[in-house]
């Protein structure tokens, strides 16, 4: 079957978008009139080139004339769109993309191949990752993918647990399986991605070792090995999630940024990781680092005696000792994500006062509130560390104890509550009602 493919250059591509499906076009898709890319839209954004093409495809029966009309008529600027059609024969796109793509050798030992052409790799030792297009991007050819894989050849991931945050294809993560990774995190924005990764996690035979998540569900863990084959912007903002999420002593690697912004990107690790020196390939950096400390989850400071933060791991204690802190508040469930169990003995180890209130996340109580603005009363004057698994239950009594206990205005407590998270409905329901007590 052919295909009838109609381009429109307009200042208004999206608006040229709905005008192509609403006329019958069975696909559209955006490309750039100039070579001007968009190489760093932030996290969830899609961002078009400053001239961009709008091309709709139609069956090949379809008279295009009326098409053309339409749009003159109803783009801004339809008096000077320009149009252009071309009849497309159909092709097996796979089949060319196998054709011209051979094996990817990685390392000692690594290949991406294709699944046509898994015989061609005759290395007796070899460890196969096939791989064929998909849904999301990412099979090996690119340098920034590149430089990841070469890198995971080096690394010794027998038994590792491996956190791939932006995991596109899931290339990455399934290539630290097949080399010995005991399981894999992958977390994307893209749910298109997270479904191309369980497709080929389940060709490659470690489907039951792969999790995959948005963003919105993960939980920072210690993982053994962080991977980002992102962007310098995402990077960036990502830095103290992804330091949060790693053991003392973990490697992680970063890739997706320009050479220019290398410097920018180390000094923003550069407070929990000890950096290797740069790989750089066709314009594309490679950064990769080892964790000397972990950073604490979500951590948040409210001036020189307390701060709130998400779960500590064992080594945060006697660190936080150091730093002259001389209490800690858990408000985390025993069911929470990364609870301790021995942390009174980790506390009671590093010379620092415990105290637990377990707070249900679903359900929290004025009683539970008002016990912890009790416990605070009696600290005062101690610096102390309060926190749940998230920071999000530590935060949200931290702000009534601001409120309540320190008489800071609502409004700058509120702001400053809303930095970390927008509270769920129990939580906003707790808080206007200590609030409106307070009141009377």
């Amino acid at each position: 079957m052919a295909w009838l493919q109609l381009r429109v250059q307009t200042a208004h591509p999206e608006f040229a978008d709905e005008l192509l499906l609403a006329h019958g076009a069975q696909a559209v898709s955006f490309i750039d009139a100039e070579d001007n890319p968009v190489l760093e839209p932030a996290p969830g954004e899609t961002r078009l080139w400053s001239r961009t093409v709008t091309i709709g495809l139609f069956t090949d029966d379809t008279d295009l004339n009326p098409v053309i009309t339409g749009l003159r008529e109803l783009l801004p600027d339809g008096a000077d769109a320009a149009f252009a059609d071309e009849l497309i024969e159909d092709q097996d796109w796979i089949r060319i993309w196998l054709k011209d793509c051979p094996p990817l050798k990685f390392g000692e030992r690594l290949w991406v191949v294709p699944h046509e052409k898994a015989s061609e790799v005759t290395q007796s030792d070899a460890v196969l990752l096939r791989l064929d297009p998909g849904l999301a991007f990412g099979t090996g050819t690119h340098p920034t993918t590149a430089l990841c894989l070469e890198w995971l050849a080096t690394q010794d991931l027998s038994g590792k647990t491996v956190l791939d945050y932006g995991c596109g294809s899931g290339v990455l993560a399934i290539a630290a399986l097949l080399l010995g990774a005991e399981r894999a995190v992958c977390v994307d924005i893209d749910p298109q991605a997270l479904t191309a990764t369980r497709s080929n996690a389940a060709d490659n035979g470690v489907a039951d070792r792969v999790t995959t998540l948005l963003p919105a569900d993960f939980v920072p863990f210690p993982a053994d090995i962080v991977v980002a084959n992102i962007l310098a912007g995402p990077l960036l903002q990502l830095a103290p999630l992804l330091a949060s999420s790693i053991t003392p002593g973990g490697r992680l690697a970063l890739a997706g940024l320009l050479d220019r912004h290398a410097q920018e990107i180390r000094d923003a690790y550069d407070a929990w990781f000890d950096c290797d020196d740069d790989v750089s390939r066709e314009g594309w950096t490679r950064i990769s680092a080892q964790c000397r400390m972990p950073a604490l989850i979500a951590l948040h400071r409210y001036g020189p005696l307390l701060a709130s933060a998400g779960q500590p791991q064992p080594l945060h204690f006697p660190v936080l000792a150091q730093a002259g802190y001389t209490a800690v508040i858990n408000l985390a469930m025993p069911t929470s994500p990364n609870y301790l169990d021995d942390e009174a003995q980790l506390c009671a180890n590093a010379g620092l006062s415990y105290h637990a209130i377990p707070v249900p996340f679903d359900a929290p109580t004025p009683q539970h509130a008002q016990q912890f603005l009790d416990l605070m009363k009696t600290l005062s004057g101690q610096k102390v560390l309060v926190h749940c698994a998230l920071n999000l239950r530590a935060s949200a009594f931290v702000f009534l104890h601001r409120v309540l206990n320190l008489g800071d205005s609502v409004e700058a407590a509120r702001q400053e509550l809303h930095t970390i998270w927008q509270p769920a409905p129990a939580w906003s329901k707790l808080i206007e009602t200590m609030l409106a007590t307070d009141a009377n």
